[in-house]
């Protein structure tokens, strides 16, 4: 079993140390554990969205540090990453800090239309400025533009704009074809995230048709929880595996030093 996202109290919204989830994830079984804190966002965006500057170096090393240890002990395999918004107009602010630190792995991720966390529950109110198609056409949109900057090895959650069950009412499969095309495109994988099982859309992402259609273009894939608590490290593991199956899915990718490596489902 392995979990590629995960985050740890740093990035401001979610608890535990990292130690405590190299202990739950040797709890659960999990061989490879991927840290995936929220890389540091431009100044002037809310506090408890990422890590504050100060912490990147800091987090950088604890990871290291544990994923030491961990090998040292015949533990779970620890891994370095780290989630990167996408925001227009900062890519070279996200490069520099990849540039910066040794990452085994970039997850790309879109929480932000304009100036608006999508996926805060405190600002949910303004999805009644936006019409459905509307707001997953924009989404899909933005989610294109950033799998094309090259500055990401796996797209994360890549149907967040569901989070709240904010359905379109058009057929959504043209817009989960282009994305997987551009995601073939340029390289990146597409990430079974679990956590949307904990969410009120009840679904993981991305749906079992985007999927699908991830697999026909010949795009990898890997796993995670997007645990923000000890306790979810690993959690729906099954369910997650159970969807990449029924997409056709044999395999999942690991990255290390940013290389991806199969494993067998």
């Amino acid at each position: 079993m392995i979990d590629l996202h995960v985050h740890t109290a740093r990035c401001g919204h979610a608890v535990g140390s990292a130690a405590e989830y190299v202990a739950a994830a040797a709890s659960a079984k999990v061989s490879v554990i991927a840290f995936t804190d929220h890389l540091p966002l431009p100044p002037g965006y809310t506090p408890g969205y990422a890590m504050p500057w100060v912490q990147l170096p800091l987090y950088v090393n604890e990871v290291r540090a544990l994923a030491d240890a961990s090998a040292g002990s015949g533990g779970p395999e620890v891994l370095l990453g780290v989630e990167a918004d996408w925001i227009p107009g900062q890519e070279s602010l996200v490069r520099g800090a990849l540039d910066e630190h040794e990452f085994d792995m970039v997850l790309g991720s879109v929480h932000f239309i304009d100036d608006w966390a999508f996926d805060d529950p405190t600002l949910r109110e303004r999805y009644s400025e936006w019409t459905p198609d509307l707001l997953w056409g924009r989404y899909f949109e933005d989610l294109a533009a950033a799998a094309a900057t090259g500055l990401y090895d796996v797209m994360a959650h890549p149907d967040l704009v569901k989070k709240f069950d904010y359905r379109p009412l058009v057929d959504p499969k043209p817009l989960f074809r282009e994305a997987a095309a551009v995601f073939h495109e340029c390289g990146v994988a597409v990430e079974v995230n679990t956590a949307g099982l904990r969410k009120p859309c009840a679904e993981i992402y991305p749906s079992l048709d985007f999927l699908k259609e991830c697999r026909i273009a010949g795009v990898p894939a890997t796993i995670g929880s997007d645990a923000h608590c000890p306790e979810e490290v690993g959690a729906s593991w099954p369910a997650g595996r159970d969807l990449l199956l029924a997409a056709g899915y044999s395999s999942v990718v690991v990255f290390r030093r940013r290389e991806p490596q199969e494993i067998p489902l």
